[in-house]
Parts: C-alpha cells; structure tokens; sequence
C-alpha cells in the first residue's frame, strides 16, 4: 500500500490504496492523520465500537452523528487510520465541505464530487477566463458519475468515509444504492449532524464527553477520571506544562468541564485560553458571555443554535420552547406542557434527534429521554425571550408540574414509590425551576401547592433546606385558599422538625391543629398530631408523645381501611415505648407496623419499622434476627435514596455490630467509623436522633471512645465522615457478614476471571454499568453481562454487596482473630 495526497487543500482528502506487487497486495499504511498528534481522550470505547462495526464481512452504511463540536471528524480521522489498511482496495476519506459541489446536479453534485476525488473524472482547473474553461460534461461524454462509480467500485474491498461537515448529506443515499452492490465489500462511513434517513442505516450517535458529578467534584482522583476533565486537563498542559488538577482548582475545573457541555472542541478552546488564564477567570468570563469560545477556523459555534440545524420551521419553533426544560424530559413531558398529541410530539423529537437538535438517555426500564446542550438551551431562551415569549412558557411548564407531582404523590405510599422516585429525580431541576418563575410572579398559592407537593421528596433525599425555603417563601408571598395553606404549614412544621432547631416547628404545627380542629378534619388532626409527637419524642418528652400517638390510635376506625395510617402511628408508638423501656410493647407495635406496610405494599415504610424492631431485637439478644432485619432494611433504604433512614440504619448496625460479634478493638474500630459515617450523613441531610436506639445518642459513643482511647476513636470518626452512603453501606454490610458457613471470601473472589475482577474493582468506586464500560473499551451490554456474573460467583444480590466483599479482602493471620470476633474479618 502506498499513501498519497490528493487534495488541493490540505486534509481535504487523504487516500489509502494498493500497490501491486506480483500480482498481489502489499499490505497498506495510511497517510499520517492531521490529528494524530493529540490524544483520543475519552473515545477508546466508542473508537473500538465502531472498528467492530466497520470491520464486519458484509458492506454497510455507518452514519456517525452528533452536534457540532463533539468530535466526530476526530473519531472517524482515527478509525480511517486504523482500519483503511485493511481493506484489500484501500479507501478515501473525502471532506465534502472542501469538495466543488455543484448544485444543479439533482443529488446536489455529490456523486460528481466523489468521482473526481476518485480520479475518474477530471478535476477542473479555475481559470479567468470563463469561455476557455473545460466543459465538465465534456469531461464525462456520455457516463453519469454513478455510473462511473458503479464500475470502479465493481467487485473492490473499499472503505469510503464522507465527512458531511456543516451540510446536509443530500445525495448520499442515492450514491449508496447505486454503487453499494456492486462492491464485494464496502463500508460507508458518514459523518455529520443529520441521518441519511435510509433503509439499512445503522445510525452511530456520538455523545458530549461525561462531566463531572458533585460527587466526582468532591474526591479528587475521581474527578481527575472523568473524561472531560482528562481532556481539559491533556490539552492544557499541552500548551501549559505546568498546569495540574489540584484542591484549589478542583470546582472550578469541574463547573467549566459542565459549562462547556463536555463538547471537545469547546474544552480544546478552552484549554487554548487557559495557557495565559487561570480557570477561575475563564469560567468568570464565560459566565458572563458563553459564546466567548469559538473555533477561528470555523463560522459555526460549538453549539450550534436550533436555527443552523436543518429543521422544518415547525420543528425550530417546538424546539425553542424546548428550552424551558432545565433537565431531560420524556415524550409525555413535552407533550404536557405544550399540549400537543403524543403522536405528533413524539414524531417531532425523533426529527430532531436525527438532526442532533437534542440528545438522548436510555434508562434501565427501556425509555428514552431527550436533552438539550446548555448553551443551546441558553441561546434557546434568549429567542424567547426576544419573542415575550418566556413567561408564558415557563407558566405552563410550572402548570404541568404541579399537575404531575400531586398525581404521584400518593405512589409514594404504595408498590410503585421506586418509579415514582425515580420520575421525581428526573424531574428535580424543572420544578426547582417552576419554583422560581412562581416566586418571581408572586403567586405564593401556587409556589405552596408546588412545594407542598415536592415535600415528601425533599424530606427523604435529605433535602430539608428545599422545603424550609420554597414553603416560607409561600407563605410570606401570602395564600388566600385557607386549605392551600393549611397544607403549607402541616409541610412546613413536618419538615423543621428534621433541622437543628426543631422547637421551631411548633407554631405552624399548633396553627394547623387549631384549623383543622375547627373544620372537623379527621385526617388532618391526626396527622399533624403525629408530627406533634414527634417533637415531644425529640425533646425527651415521652409521655406526652405517647398520649398524642395514642389519641390518634383512637381516632383511626380499625374496619374504615387507613391501615398506612395506623402502621405509621403505630411504628412511632415503637420508638416512644422503647425510650421508656417497655421493649415488649415496642417490639409488639414495630411488628405489627412492619406487616401493615407490607399489606399495602409500601416496602420503604416497612423497611423504616424495620430497623426499630431490628434494634429491639438485638436488644432482647436475638442477634442473627436482628442483623437479617436491619441488612435487609438498610439495603433496600439505600435503594430507595432515603438518606435520613441510612444514617440511622448505620447506628442501628453499628450497635449490633458491638452486641453480635464480641467487642474486640477491631469491632470497636468498625463501630466508629460506622457511628461516624451515620453523624456525617445526619447533619448533611438534616435530620435527628428521634427514631434511633438511645445508646446511639450517648451509651454507645461513650463506651467506643473509652475503649478505643480517644485519639484512635477520632481517627475513626473521622474516617467514617469522609466516606459516601455508598462506602459507609458496603462497610457496615462488610462487617456483620457472617463467614461460619460460607465460602471464604478470597475463594470467592479468587473465582472471578481478570475482566470480572477489573469490573467488580471498578464498581467498588461507584461506577455506573456505563462508566465501567467507558473506563474499560468495551460495550456497556458487556458490562452488565460481567456485573451479572460477578454477582453469582460472589453470592451478591446487589452492587453494595459486591463492593463489601470486593473490599474484604482476609488478613492471613484472621485465623484465630476471626473465631474471636464471630466471623468478623478486618480489612
């Protein structure tokens, strides 16, 4: 093979082709690439992807798409110079931006161009004077370029790659058809932001590089994994050798990698500027102007506004309205808001999908959801805005929301609370949204029926704050239906009553009760008398709760259904008798509490109750029961998202951790990290010890610390403060495991092939089955197939109990330690 350049700018094409030798092919190298100098950051999964896909026997369309400046011309560059040399008759790679393309032709001149790339007709040479310039058709007598295509292409091995740049791949299909059964073999690549829309297409969506999280933001050498940042990070030292990912950069490098979208070229720009600027400047000075970044060699932004993307004028127009999502959003969604029938939404979304106008977002049930780069949506917004378009937009999507969260906040009671959390995670952003406009309008009626809404939600992801301030601001805005505000005020008190200073929940508790009272509400009188009990719980008040808790019993008809109701009284009637010490009694409600949850199928209640007979029972010196309830009901809390009842499920496991397996210094050590792993998750979610056993708050602290001395119990208080939920749950799993009668844990782990093992590592760091996929080159469907087989080997059930074994591995001199401790196997 021979390289050869046959371009009258340079990088507008570059050929791979054979040269004969006897009769045979000489193996082919290709010419070197204009990018092969910088490094493919963050595309080694999807480079080997389409390899596999390129490299298949039979001939076929790839159409590699996405928007602008995500680096599509980069990936295909690369995969050209891979694989051309591998097909017998080499190949072409042709930027048809840089091609004469002639207009009149019906397929937009396209066939004609490739054909002159191809050397089967020549290529015209510009001249002054018009009359004397060669006739193109002469050129061709009386063969049409497809034809002159079909016949050198006839019989060949070829990889043909048309980079359709910034203009639409009219006439590609054409050529397609004409010439692709000629071939023995060949592969079209193309390249742009549309689909050729034909029959056998196999569409190759490439999406931005993943950004970083506040969890990735928050460890340093997890951020520095994330490929955005890798990026950012390759190509500023590139001009600026010096520059390194430190603490004190470490936010600001991750808000810029989020700013820019995670598009490549934007980042590359980026990190141009940086080589004289500091990133807390850049990110200052694109924050005030985000179209500051453009590429010199190009007229297009790196996010291309909706009105340069091809799309009928319908189809801009629902676009633009699109902006007011500040998330992802479904089919239904879009359709919500805008009123529109889901057929003619949904038609209009794969329109500009195919265009990479959005984006989208497989979830694990099969559904899609679709998303807008930032500064598409920002540009989006600023049409609206110029339109007075805005206000009236955002009132319907605020309309549609508080429609929504009240149509599933009951779901949060029953068998479908998971999908209803997940939906309400989708949705977070764009009601925090809706919450916005709502304020900004004065409407505090309508903040308050929002914000009433999104309460229970906010309360169980740990978010207290959210509550405290959107039902204030509802309630200082002023609301004139008395009912509205009632259930502001119940939400209000309900949810002070989880912050540091939860006597400040009594005045609106005690106005809702008067008003409720008064309007002979059954429901809502035993509700907030509920909440009531709970104050006096938190304030050392047990008789007083129990007298509240035992009025509502009372109240409630034990054959008018209710049983939700009478399981929630009755699990906190738990924790008050077991605070006075009748734990007979207590064990007796928490139980019954436990099997009205499951009547109705409420498993999150139920896993809260739980915990309460999880600690009367390891009281009572039932401690294999114990444990089973408590592992059980922490795994499917940490599930679930419900922060608060993680932190105290790790009180209650580090408790039993002391009751169960001997109180040795490694016991001790673990109960520390533990108790401080639930502290820190405590105070960041807002909520208190109400619930929690009383050794928990006093006891138990006390004895750790005198047996382990202070210095050492601080050590592991504040270990167990820096880690995630996800690390505390798989330490405290890790810990009460038994080993008596299971396989060691290094036969098990010793199991897994090299690949399982590097999956199973890497989930042990929290990875999703995606990032696994990216970090390893291979197919996120391979990754899962892995994970699946992991669990088995392991005898998993989920991924915090392989991240627990993963991280055990067995002290070889644990044989004697181990029998003392009851199985327990120190890290």
């Amino acid at each position: 093979m021979r390289a050869q350049n046959n371009e009258g700018t340079e990088g507008t094409i570059r050929i791979v082709e054979p040269v004969r030798t006897g009769g045979d092919l000489a193996p082919s190298t290709a010419q070197r690439s204009r990018y092969a100098l910088t490094s493919r950051v963050g595309r080694e999964a999807e480079l080997a992807d389409l390899k596999a896909r390129a490299a298949s026997p039979n001939g076929q369309v790839l159409t590699l798409t996405g928007p602008v400046g995500v680096g599509k011309s980069r990936l295909a560059d690369a995969l050209f110079e891979q694989i051309a040399g591998e097909f017998a008759d080499g190949g072409r790679y042709l930027e048809l931006d840089t091609l004469r393309l002639e207009s009149s032709d019906a397929d937009g001149g396209v066939a004609r161009a490739v054909a002159e790339a191809l050397e089967l007709i020549p290529t015209p040479v510009p001249d002054n004077n018009v009359a004397d310039a060669p006739d193109r058709g002469d050129a061709l007598g009386d063969r049409a370029p497809l034809d002159l295509l079909r016949d050198h292409l006839g019989g060949r091995d070829f990889l043909l790659v048309l980079d359709c740049g910034g203009r639409p791949p009219h006439g590609i299909a054409e050529l397609w058809e004409a010439v692709g059964s000629a071939a023995r073999r060949l592969c079209l690549v193309t390249v742009g932001t549309q689909v050729l829309g034909m029959y056998g297409e196999h569409r190759v969506p490439l999406f931005p590089l993943a950004v970083p999280t506040a969890r990735d933001t928050a460890d340093l050498t997890r951020l520095g994994q994330v490929d955005s940042v890798r990026l950012l990070v390759d190509r500023t030292k590139a001009v600026r050798p010096g520059f390194r990912l430190t603490q004190e950069n470490r936010e600001t490098v991750a808000k810029l990698c989020q700013m820019l979208d995670g598009l490549p070229l934007s980042i590359e720009l980026a990190a141009s500027r940086l080589k004289v600027s500091s990133p807390r400047a850049l990110l200052d000075e694109l924050s005030r102007s985000p179209g500051t970044l453009t590429d010199p060699g190009t007229a297009t932004d790196a996010a291309a506004g909706p009105d340069t993307l091809g799309l009928a004028p319908q189809a801009v127009e629902l676009l633009v309205r699109l902006g007011v999502f500040t998330e992802s959003f479904g089919v239904a969604e879009a359709a919500g808001v805008f009123e529109l029938p889901l057929d003619v939404t949904r038609q209009a979304l794969e329109e500009m999908v195919d265009h990479s106008a959005l984006l989208t977002e497989e979830q694990r049930d099969g559904s899609i959801r679709f998303w807008m780069l930032r500064r598409s949506r920002a540009r989006a917004l600023e049409h609206l805005g110029r339109q007075d378009a805005l206000g009236p937009v955002r009132a319907d999507h605020a309309v549609f929301f508080i429609r929504q969260l009240h149509g599933i906040r009951s779901e949060l009671e029953g068998p479908g609370q998971t999908a209803a959390l997940e939906q309400f995670d989708h949705w977070h952003q764009d009601v925090l949204a809706a919450l916005e406009f709502l304020v900004e309008a004065g409407n505090g009626e309508a903040v308050a029926t929002l914000a009433t809404a999104a309460q229970p939600y906010w309360l169980l992801r740990g978010e207290v704050e959210s509550a405290d301030h959107w039902l204030s601001a509802a309630l200082r805005l002023g609301i004139d239906r008395h009912r509205v505000r009632l259930a502001a005020l119940e939400a209000l008190g309900e949810a002070l009553l989880l912050t540091d200073d939860p006597a400040a929940a009594k005045p609106w508790l005690d106005e809702a009760l008067v008003a409720y009272t008064e309007l002979a509400d059954g429901p809502g009188v035993a509700t907030v008398r509920q909440h009531l009990a709970r104050l006096a719980q938190i304030e050392g008040n047990l008789p007083a709760a129990e007298n509240l808790l035992t009025l509502v019993l009372a109240d409630l008809d034990p054959r008018g259904g209710g049983q939700w109701c009478r399981g929630a009284v009755l699990a906190r009637l738990a924790e008050v008798r077991r605070d006075r010490g009748d734990i007979t009694s207590a064990a007796r409600h928490a139980t019954e509490a436990v099997r009205l949850f499951e009547r109705v199928e409420d498993a999150r209640s139920a896993a809260r109750a739980k915990l309460t007979l999880a600690g009367l029972t390891g009281g009572q010196g039932d401690y294999d029961r114990a444990e089973q309830l408590a592992c059980r009901a922490l795994l499917l809390l940490h599930d679930r998202g419900d922060l608060p009842e993680v932190a105290r499920g790790l009180a209650v496991l580090a408790e039993l951790l002391t009751y169960k397996y001997g109180r040795t210094a490694a016991v001790w050590e673990r109960a520390a990290l533990l108790l401080g792993a639930s502290d820190a998750l405590r105070r960041r979610v807002g909520d208190t010890l109400a619930g929690q056993p009383n050794a928990v708050s006093g006891t138990l602290l006390g004895q750790v610390s005198e047996r382990m001395g202070r210095s050492a119990f601080d050590t592991a208080w504040q270990q167990g403060g820096l880690c995630t939920p996800d690390e505390a749950v798989a330490q405290a799993l890790t810990l009460i495991e038994r080993t008596d009668h299971q396989p060691r844990p290094t036969d098990l782990v010793g199991s897994l092939t090299r690949r399982e093992h590097e999956v199973a590592m890497l989930v042990t760091e929290g990875l999703t089955n995606r990032e696994v996929a990216r970090r390893l080159g291979i197919a996120e469907w391979t990754a899962v197939n892995h994970m699946r087989k992991v669990m088995q080997k392991l005898g998993c059930t989920s991924r915090v109990q392989v991240a627990g074994r993963m991280l055990r591995p067995l002290d070889p001199h644990a044989g004697v330690q181990g029998a003392a401790a009851g199985g327990l196997v120190r890290r």
